[in-house]
């Protein structure tokens, strides 16, 4: 694949006899036949303040590439607008009929992908107190996600143990939500867990949340309710990619005379509604 070479104008004081002058010098980068990186601005723009196409990255492309596939349109977010992303802008355009169908994105294309995605989580929203009120459970990481492989999984090998709870997969940095309300019982680091958080639920069991960014707000004693933001995904610990280690343990809870269940299937059956 040829790789395209950015040009870009310098303006170099070149001295001639007694005086100077300023000459326009194109300027090739990476004359060795490297290329130029593209202007820091332009790589952390916001998304909607530029037309987006073909062949651009940046901060603002990779905000596109989850919002498409927030709206159904699978679109891997590798912040490099592609083939792969192109093909999903022209199905989400013939979709709602929007014209030209050319695979770009327009400002205001942008903000009419914004007002849909906010639409999606508004009824998101709407569908997941409508299950609180019958369950009382909400999935722990409300945005883009996975469940791993065989060694994510309650029960897989490890050394000198076995795995306790179930891993969620996403990026570093995706909220985390209590899982139900209760009252938090544990806020600590460990070496293996990272930073952690234990809630006891309202219920009698306790769910707990491993491998976090960073510290929780919620300190211990403090009453959390289903849906609450205690942290975000994080890797900290030892931990194997950015991911949730989630535990949810019969009552009386947490390493207090109950025991830990595989939550693989209620948490599945929470994503289902959340």
């Amino acid at each position: 694949m040829r790789k395209e070479t950015s040009v870009f104008p310098v303006r170099r004081r070149i001295a001639l006899g007694g005086g100077s002058m300023v000459a326009l010098a194109l300027v090739f980068g990476a004359a060795a036949g490297g290329t130029l990186s593209a202007p820091p601005d332009a790589l952390a723009a916001k998304f909607g303040k530029r037309s987006l196409k073909p062949g651009m990255r940046g901060k603002d492309v990779r905000v596109l590439q989850r919002n498409l596939t927030r709206l159904k349109q699978t679109t891997p977010a590798t912040g490099r607008y592609g083939k792969l992303t192109r093909r999903s802008v022209k199905a989400l355009e013939r979709r709602k009929g929007w014209f030209p169908i050319n695979g770009k994105v327009t400002r205001r294309e942008a903000k009419r992908i914004r007002r849909l995605v906010s639409a999606a989580r508004a009824r998101k929203r709407a569908r997941q107190r409508a299950a609180l009120g019958a369950a009382g459970y909400v999935f722990p990481v409300p945005d883009l996600h996975n469940f791993g492989g065989a060694q994510a999984r309650f029960g897989a090998p490890r050394s000198g143990h076995s795995h306790q709870g179930q891993d969620v997969f996403a990026p570093c940095g995706t909220r985390v939500f209590a899982a139900h309300a209760g009252n938090v019982k544990a806020r600590s680091y460990q070496g293996a867990a990272g930073y952690y958080l234990v809630i006891d639920g309202l219920d009698g069991s306790d769910t707990v949340y491993m491998h976090l960014m960073k510290h929780s707000w919620a300190v211990v004693g403090t009453l959390l309710y289903a849906g609450q933001q205690i942290g975000k995904v994080g890797q900290s610990g030892n931990a194997s990619g950015c991911h949730l280690h989630f535990e949810h343990w019969t009552a009386p809870g947490w390493y207090g005379g109950g025991y830990p269940i595989d939550p693989l299937p209620e948490l599945l059956q929470w994503d289902a509604y959340s």
